[in-house]
Order: structure tokens, then C-alpha cells, then sequence
């Protein structure tokens, strides 16, 4: 008989069965055994208060199933009935009493199952995060499709990832499941009580690797993880399975433990322990994971203004590392993961601008993953605008006395500023600040500023120093002055030119402060300037200010010089010579230059010597004197050169008889191209002696006409006649008669 038809029998009304139960203390009818005696109300007061207290046990069971929330209507009208049947009973109305308080476990047993049953429901999953090609298949579809982002995942879908792909797995209480590359997983099944906030889960892993982190807040009581020859019970809320070919592995990272189970065997790991289970073997030992690695570059925080981006840490005793790179702190938009990676950084990783994480786990030589690393955040930027940069002091063109010069400006925050290739004192602002030593004249400095993206820009600025110091005035060699260093001219205008100090100013006055003339001297200190003079021998003052301020001034003499210089020959020059060279010397004035035909002279103690070459015939000479201030005198002379003999044309000779004496009579026509001597030499001699006499030349008969008498007393024998003729050039012919 059941527990209903004993209560419709005794009790008149099977609905109220619980009665029976709580009057025998029985909280659960399958408790029951059979033959076991109960005890029944012996009266109907009894009853009622039986029946009273079963309503409120019925009622008490719904809403612990959470009929509040899922039976609002039965549980409210059981409740009502059950307050009904408290009036009845205590105005001694005890049949009515009952039937209400059966009326109200009837709905507080309704509102309980009805509770019970919508609390058991088929909860969901979202893929959250993917990368590359993720591919999903649900019980309904023959075939694997693309499944995109935030798609819901229900139970046995079917979820895997290809090369360079991973998938994460979002649950309702926020748990996260990610699934790497070239992996595959069946959700098998997935639970939830809304009332109680709990969920179950049981995953399987087909192939290739996941790592699982639980939500903490999470009232999660189980999740399995269900591999081809293994079983796993996770009560762990950070944990890491993989599946291949060799078998499995585990690494638990949390201090909850994770319970494998192969065959009538189990291992449970604790915190940081994993283990390696074969393909059909049992799980035999714990294995202590790998330590947490360290990052190294770069540092939390940092800002990065390249697309190239280099991630490197601190190299601990692992076969490889596993580097996970996302956009959020939780890792739940993965940007890049890279498993494998045998050295210790990542190099030229092209990041569009934007906000990321990293964390590296090192895998030991079993594979086994050790945990994350602590992460960090990194921003890269996209700057290639140039820094501002202004140069303030000292100001372009500036002319400084003093040698320790301050370079100082202002730049963009945080910029970096160079002058020359020393870095400057930069403050929080992007004031700098920089002492250089100047040298002597133009000083040109280079000022570079470098911000953080490695842009730069580079001003230059040009400054003189010019320490007080007195400079020489260099007058050019080419001003005429005398011999006591007092410059001329030969007008009233004085020319000064010279070199003195860069960018001077330049100034002449006289003996009474008044300003005669100004200039400035250019870059390489060179001026020029005309002085008007008053009069023909003046005192005056030169004097520099130099761009720095620095003045000082000397004194200079000058003179005016109208006359032209003098030429003063030793000896005149001749018309007419028979020598090849003509020999000329001039008194020297001071300071004048003489030339002949061009040539300059040989000076000695007694003036200017000069030696001429002379051709056959006319010979042009032209002597030139210029003096310091340019006047210039010039004489020209005609020299004829003349180194032939006159020639005998023709003569006539006769001796007379004079008493007791002879007299020779001549007469010798010549020729010659310059000219012939006014006289010609003869000579008589013979037995009694010889005679010498004089032949004048005769200009009309072209002839030298004259007579020699010859001595008495002289013993017969020959007579010989010497005649000499000579030109005006020197030349002679000697002519010689027998008489």
C-alpha cells in the first residue's frame, strides 16, 4: 500500500501524506523501509495540528527549491491556504482545518517540483575572444563552420582551432576556458541552478591544450575534463590539460586541487605540481612545474613609438617558452600567442598603436607549462612629428666678451636635448640648459632635441666671441707711406685699408675728437675707408670698437705729396754709341720706383743701376719714376747704335816741292751711315822723321781736306801716309799710301 492510500484511508484524504511522515519523524519517504510500522493521528485536533505543521514542512521544501522565484503562484496560494487553515483551527473548526491544510501541501508539493524542474536547465557558453580561424559543430550540423565572435556554444558543440588560431570559452559565471592552436574540445555537458548560482561543466579534450581559469566568485561545485584514457575532477580554479599522441599532461597552479583518474587509479595535484600520464598508463608521480619566469623589457608601463616591437625576459632553466600577448589585463582579447619559442625575447613584433599585455610561461623539458609570469602593460604609439625646439639664448649674430656661454631653450616634454653630441639638463617642462666654452671669433652650436619616438630636430645658432683684448690693425703693405710710416697721397683723400677685428666699427677722427670717417670691418676683419685731409701733414687717430663693446684706438700721421718725383741721371745718355749695352744709373728718391723700358733697376749705395741691350740702329729708351702716392714722371731718350767703320769712297794725294821742304796735300771723301768725325788723324813718316797733322771735314765736298809738310834735311827713301777716319760713334778706319 502506498503512503497515499494509506492517507486516504485513515486520514480520508490522500494529500496528506506528509502528515504521516512527520508524526513518525521521516524528513525523506524513500526512507521507508518495508514493514516498518507508523503511527497515525489518534484524533481529528490531532490531525489538524499534524496537517498544520505538514503545510509549513511543504512549504519550507518549495521555497528552499526556490519556488519564489519559479512557482510564485503555487507557493503563494499554498501559503494561503495554509493561513486559512490556522484561522479554522483555532476557532475549532477542525475538518475544515484539515481540508485547507491538504489543499496546502497539495501546492507546496506542485511548486516544489515545478521549481526543482526549471532549475535543472541547459546553461550556455560564448566564445568571447578569437584568433585566426576558429571553427565550431553543433549536434543539428553535419559539418565543421566558421564560428564567429561571441557566438553561442551549447552542449556537445564541437569547438576547434587551426595553426596560429585560439578560441576562449566565456561560461555564464564568467569562467574562462582558452583553447590554443591546433586544438579540439566537446562541451559535453553544461548545467545551472539559477537559485543556487552554481554551475557544472564537462569538457571534453579531444586533442591539443586549454587553459582554464575559474571564476573565484563562483559557487561552481564540478567540472570534468574528460580526455581519451584519462578523467579529471577540477576543483582547482587555475589550471593547464593537454592532449596528444604520447598521452596527457596537468599543471595545477592553484591551491585547490586537481584530482586525475586513469583506471581505478588517482593522482591529485596541488599547487604548482603537474603530472605526465602515458597513453594507457596510470598516473604514478607528481612533477614540481617549472618556476615563473621573469619579464625583462619593456618595463611596466612604458610607452613605445615603434610598430617593431621587441619583448625579451630573464632566461630561466626551460626547454622553451610561451609567450601570450592581449589587449586587455584579463587576457580575454588575445592579440598574438606563440608556444615553442626557444630563446629568450621576441623580436620585431609589428603592433599596430594601441594598448597591450604580455606574461610568458617557460615549458620544462616533459612539457609541462609552467605558470604565467606577471603581466605587463606596454602602449604603442604612432609619432613621427619632430619635437619643438627654440634656441633662446644666445640670440643669433650675438657678440659675447665672456667665454662660458649658456645654451638654453625650451622642447616638448620629456625630449632629450643635445648640444653638439653632450646631452643638456632638460627639466620636467622641457627647459634645458647647457654651458659651452666659446672659442675665439665665430662659434656655431648645434642644438638637437630627440623625443621619445626618435624623432629629432636640429637648430643651429651662430654667436662671435671677442674677449677684451687689444687686436693689432694689419694696414695692407700696399698704402704708400714714407719712411718714418706716415701714409700718403697725392690728392686730399687718404685711402686706409686693412684687417682688423671682426664686425668693428671702424673709426678716424683728428686731433680735436672730430670724426673724419667710419666703417666696419666684415666677417674676416678686413675695412676700407677715404679720410678727406685738411692739410698737407696731419695727426690723426684711429680707433676699433669691437662688436663686444671693447673699444681702442692708435694714432697714425698722414701727408699730401703733389710733386711728381724727379729722374737725375749720373750721366746724359748718348745719341749715338758704338757699345751693345748702355749703362744707366738714376739718384733714388725714397720710396719712388723706377723702370727702363719696363725693367726695374738694381739698386746700390749710389741709386739705380741700370744695363740696357742694345740693337743695330735706333734704340728707343723710356725711364719711369713713380713715387709712393702714384705721381709718375717719364723721360724718353734715342740711342743709336753704330758699331760700323766709316768707308773711304775716294782720294786725292799730291806732293809739292816747298822750298827746301815737301808738302803732301790730301784729300779723302768718306762715308758713313751716322755720321763721320769733324776731323781725321794723319800721320807722315819716313827716312828724315815722321809728322802728324789734322784732316777737317769739308760738309759740302763731303770730303777731308788738308796738308802735312814733311821735315828737311831727310836722306831719300820711302814715305808712308797713315790716315785714321772715325765716325761720331767712335768707329775708326785706319788707311795707310806709300808716297
Amino acid at each position: 500500500m502506498s503512503l497515499r492510500s494509506l492517507a486516504a484511508q485513515h486520514l480520508d484524504d490522500p494529500d496528506l501524506w506528509p502528515i504521516i511522515l512527520r508524526l513518525n519523524g521521516i524528513d525523506d519517504i524513500a526512507t521507508i523501509a518495508l514493514g516498518q510500522e507508523l503511527r497515525l493521528p489518534g484524533s481529528q485536533v490531532e490531525l489538524a495540528a499534524s496537517a498544520l505543521e505538514a503545510s509549513l514542512g511543504e512549504i519550507q521544501k518549495a521555497n528552499e527549491a526556490g519556488a519564489q522565484l519559479f512557482a510564485p503562484i503555487l507557493i503563494r496560494n499554498a501559503i494561503e491556504f495554509r493561513d486559512q487553515a490556522v484561522l479554522e483551527n483555532r476557532d475549532g473548526i477542525y475538518h475544515e482545518s484539515i481540508a485547507l491544510s491538504s489543499k496546502s501541501i497539495n501546492r507546496a508539493e506542485a511548486a516544489r517540483t515545478t521549481s526543482e524542474q526549471r532549475r535543472d536547465v541547459e546553461a550556455e557558453a560564448r566564445l568571447s575572444d578569437r584568433q585566426g580561424w576558429v571553427e565550431g559543430q553543433k549536434t543539428s550540423e553535419n559539418s565543421w563552420s566558421e564560428r564567429e565572435l561571441n557566438a553561442i556554444l551549447n552542449e556537445q558543440e564541437k569547438l576547434r582551432t587551426l595553426s596560429s588560431s585560439t578560441a576562449q570559452v566565456v561560461f555564464r559565471d564568467a569562467s574562462r576556458l582558452r583553447l590554443n592552436a591546433n586544438s579540439q574540445a566537446v562541451i559535453q555537458r553544461m548545467r545551472v541552478d539559477p537559485l543556487k548560482r552554481r554551475e557544472e561543466a564537462q569538457i571534453s579534450l579531444v586533442e591539443g591544450d586549454f587553459y582554464a581559469l575559474l571564476a573565484t566568485e563562483s559557487n561552481r561545485n564540478r567540472l570534468e575534463v574528460n580526455l581519451p584514457n584519462v578523467e579529471a575532477k577540477i576543483d582547482s580554479g587555475s589550471f593547464w590539460v593537454s592532449q596528444d599522441e604520447s598521452g596527457a599532461k596537468f599543471s595545477n597552479y592553484d591551491v585547490k586541487p586537481v584530482a586525475i583518474i586513469a583506471g581505478d587509479e588517482t593522482l591529485v595535484l596541488g599547487r604548482n605540481e603537474g603530472a605526465v600520464v602515458g597513453t594507457g598508463q596510470r598516473p604514478d608521480r607528481k612533477i614540481a612545474v617549472i618556476d615563473r619566469v621573469t619579464l625583462d623589457q619593456p618595463q611596466d608601463g612604458d610607452v613605445l613609438f615603434t610598430g617593431n616591437v621587441r619583448l625579451s625576459w630573464l632566461a630561466i632553466d626551460a626547454s622553451a617558452y610561451w609567450l601570450e600577448l592581449a589587449h586587455d589585463p584579463r587576457f580575454d582579447r588575445m592579440a598574438d600567442s606563440r608556444t615553442g619559442i626557444s630563446g629568450t625575447s621576441l623580436d620585431d613584433l609589428d603592433l599596430p598603436p594601441g594598448t597591450y599585455f604580455w606574461r610568458v610561461a617557460a615549458l620544462d623539458a616533459v612539457g609541462l607549462r609552467g605558470p604565467m609570469s606577471i603581466a605587463r602593460k606596454f602602449e604603442v604609439r604612432t609619432d613621427d612629428l619632430p619635437p619643438f625646439l627654440r634656441i633662446r639664448t644666445p640670440q643669433g649674430g650675438a657678440v659675447l666678451r665672456e667665454a662660458q656661454v649658456t645654451i638654453s631653450g625650451e622642447t616638448e616634454a620629456g625630449a632629450a636635448v643635445f648640444v653638439g653630441n653632450a646631452a643638456a639638463d632638460v627639466d620636467r617642462d622641457g627647459r634645458y640648459f647647457f654651458t659651452v666654452t666659446a672659442e675665439e671669433g665665430v662659434n656655431e652650436i648645434s642644438v638637437t632635441a630627440r623625443d621619445v619616438a626618435g624623432n629629432e630636430t636640429v637648430r643651429t645658432v651662430a654667436f662671435a666671441y671677442m674677449a677684451d683684448a687689444r687686436r693689432e690693425i694689419a694696414y695692407d703693405e700696399s698704402l704708400p707711406r714714407d719712411e718714418s710710416g706716415r701714409f700718403l697721397t697725392a690728392t686730399d683723400q687718404l685711402t686706409l685699408s686693412g684687417t682688423a677685428a671682426s664686425q668693428a666699427r671702424i673709426t678716424v677722427r683728428d686731433i680735436a675728437g672730430t670724426l673724419r670717417s667710419e666703417t666696419y670691418s666684415d666677417a674676416e676683419g678686413r675695412f676700407a675707408l677715404n679720410v678727406p685731409l685738411l692739410s698737407p701733414d696731419e695727426e690723426l687717430a684711429l680707433s676699433v670698437t669691437t662688436a663686444s663693446g671693447y673699444a681702442y684706438e692708435e694714432a697714425i700721421n698722414a701727408g699730401i705729396r703733389h710733386r711728381p718725383p724727379v729722374i737725375a741721371l749720373d750721366r746724359p745718355v748718348p745719341a749715338v754709341t758704338a757699345e751693345p749695352v748702355l749703362n744707366l744709373a738714376i739718384a733714388a728718391e725714397a720710396g719712388t720706383r723706377y723702370s727702363v723700358n719696363g725693367k726695374p733697376g738694381t739698386p746700390d749705395v749710389s741709386g739705380i743701376g741700370f744695363t740696357i741691350e742694345l740693337a743695330e740702329g735706333p734704340n728707343q729708351i723710356e725711364i719711369v719714376a713713380t713715387n709712393p702716392v702714384g705721381l709718375v714722371s717719364i723721360e724718353k731718350r734715342r740711342v743709336i747704335r753704330d758699331s760700323l767703320s766709316p768707308e773711304m769712297t775716294a782720294n786725292e794725294i799730291a806732293v809739292e816741292q816747298r822750298g827746301t821742304g815737301q808738302v803732301v796735300t790730301m784729300r779723302i771723301e768718306a762715308r758713313d751711315g751716322t755720321g763721320l768725325a769733324k776731323t781725321a788723324r794723319v800721320r807722315l813718316s819716313g827716312p828724315s822723321g815722321a809728322r802728324e797733322g789734322v784732316l777737317r771735314y769739308n760738309r759740302a765736298r763731303k770730303s777731308y781736306l788738308g796738308s802735312v809738310e814733311l821735315p828737311s834735311g831727310g836722306s831719300e827713301g820711302d814715305v808712308k801716309l797713315e790716315v785714321e777716319l772715325a765716325d761720331v760713334a767712335g768707329n775708326t778706319n785706319s788707311l795707310e799710301f806709300s808716297l
